[in-house]
């Protein structure tokens, strides 16, 4: 990271000679207004804030409905389920691609947010289901109990006793969806062909050219791509 964020700010002679020749009077943000001053950088951004956040909204939200009552309630085979959800995590995702590129040109989902979304919560969600089980199976059944004495429904009871008290657990979650929505490579290249809809890691990829690979150029994406994790981090540090 500290290499990637010296490359940023420095001429690209000075990190290519052999040994590299570093100097802090060399120190510039140009590679960064170039970047930022190109037409599809803000709208691959925007794009993948969209996907990003939208994708940890719904795998929270059917994470929790589904984690709830795998970690409360005596369901026949619910081992079996949660074996099930995670293994199909262990199919590579090289072997998904054509039949996602199928689906999503047949509901003529290809090249939108939505694709996207779909794609991202159906194989993040086996994670969130794990992880959000293990906080509510953490939490005293007599909270939820007193709970229900007091006249909560179920729903009422995830809602308003389990998801505060299990807070840092649903936040780490909540980081970790985002996370892997945001770095996605493969299903972005895949199902994206527009401006409208691509995503900013396909957008870096794109800049390496047959002849050129402009290191200062990827070096300040590589930062600006660090910007929202960091951010998303410093709002969520006080439930972490």
């Amino acid at each position: 990271v500290l290499w990637i964020a010296t490359m940023s700010v420095q001429p690209e002679i000075n990190y290519v000679s052999v040994p590299p020749k570093l100097s802090l009077a060399d120190i510039s943000l140009r590679w960064y207004g170039e970047m930022l001053a190109q037409a599809d950088v803000a709208a691959a951004l925007q794009n993948s804030l969209i996907i990003a956040l939208s994708t940890m909204v719904l795998c929270l939200v059917f994470g929790a409905l589904a984690a709830y009552p795998l970690s409360r309630l005596q369901l026949p085979r619910k081992n079996w389920f949660l074996t099930a959800s995670i293994v199909s995590r262990m199919i590579p995702s090289m072997v998904l691609i054509i039949p996602m590129f199928l689906i999503m040109r047949q509901l003529r989902l290809l090249d939108t947010h939505l694709s996207l979304i779909i794609v991202y919560t159906t194989f993040l969600l086996p994670y969130v289901i794990w992880m959000l089980k293990n906080f509510f199976d953490q939490i005293p059944y007599a909270l939820e109990a007193a709970a229900r004495m007091d006249g909560c429904t179920r729903l009422g009871a995830l809602f308003r006793v389990m998801i505060p008290v299990a807070g840092p657990g649903v936040v780490a979650t909540a980081v970790f969806a985002f996370i892997g929505a945001w770095n996605e490579f493969l299903f972005a290249l895949m199902l994206t062909n527009s401006e409208s809809s691509r995503t900013w890691p396909v957008v870096l990829q794109l800049m390496v050219g047959e002849f050129q690979l402009p290191w200062g150029l990827i070096a300040a994406g590589g930062m600006i791509s660090i910007v929202p994790i960091i951010i998303f981090f410093a709002f969520a540090q006080k439930a972490l």
